[in-house]
């Protein structure tokens, strides 16, 4: 009885459980392990991204898996990632062409806050580069802050619950208490906009140099992620560059939370 089989999808599930086992990779990469021809496996990629089963992230130019397979990490995806950045990404690529300060585009991830894209490679200004899939403090990121701030002080307990005692992602990290925190959490939803924690320094090894603000991203009302700009500390003040650049950030938000409330 003759066998059964498509060569094309073969190689389609190939590099799907690559990119599954390895995580973030380039065509060589991709070549190399899959032992294919790069024009096969460009061919490929492109009907995988069509069908958003993979992603190429504008930041690092690499693909990514956006589904869970047996061969992968066991990393959990969260869901409809891919739609958020199809979404996302064009209003923040919009945003920086307009202002040439560099977004990125940051989710919910746990107890964490997770970079999931970002615009700094289209930013005229050279800021540190290697975002994609960076965890980040929930409680001291402005992305972070700007969730919390738009949700109930109770559902803001639950993550510190779960957290608590945690010297890298929870409250622990900067010896507050969470009736100190909620005061933090009240001065940003006064001020309207997210901006990091007077002590956190971000999560690379030296304090990186950067400021940001951010404001919420919501899905059915929601908020579940959140959209930076980012520059450099000594640049200006937060107060004088949200003076200068929160309204146009609001309207990209708008524009994200307006489209994704289509797929609702």
């Amino acid at each position: 009885m003759k066998k059964l089989e498509n060569r094309s999808l073969d190689r389609g599930i190939t590099i799907m459980e690559t990119l599954a086992r390895n995580g973030a990779s380039s065509l060589a990469d991709l070549h190399r392990e899959c032992a294919l021809p790069k024009s096969t496996i460009r061919r490929l990629l492109a009907t995988l991204i069509r069908r958003r089963l993979v992603r190429r992230s504008l930041a690092d130019q690499l693909y990514r898996i956006n589904i869970t397979l047996a061969a992968g990490s066991g990393e959990p995806i969260p869901a409809n990632l891919a739609l958020l950045i199809d979404v996302a990404m064009p209003h923040a690529v919009e945003l920086t062409r307009k202002i040439s300060w560099p977004s990125d585009i940051h989710i919910v991830d746990n107890v964490m806050m997770r970079i999931v894209e970002s615009t700094r490679p289209l930013s005229p200004f050279h800021l540190y580069r290697g975002v994609v899939n960076r965890r980040i403090n929930l409680f001291g990121s402005a992305t972070g802050m700007v969730c919390l701030s738009a949700m109930q002080d109770e559902e803001i307990y639950q993550f510190h619950r779960q957290s608590e005692g945690d010297e890298i992602w929870g409250l622990a990290r900067f010896n507050l208490s969470f009736d100190k925190y909620l005061q933090e959490i009240e001065a940003t939803r006064k001020r309207g906009y997210g901006v990091r924690y007077a002590q956190y320094l971000g999560e690379t090894v030296l304090d990186d140099g950067l400021a940001a603000i951010a404001v919420p991203l919501h899905k059915a009302g929601k908020p579940f992620g959140g959209m930076t700009v980012l520059w450099p500390r000594v640049f200006k003040k937060h107060e004088e560059f949200a003076a200068e650049f929160l309204s146009s950030m609001r309207e990209a938000a708008s524009r994200i939370d307006a489209e994704l409330q289509r797929y609702t």
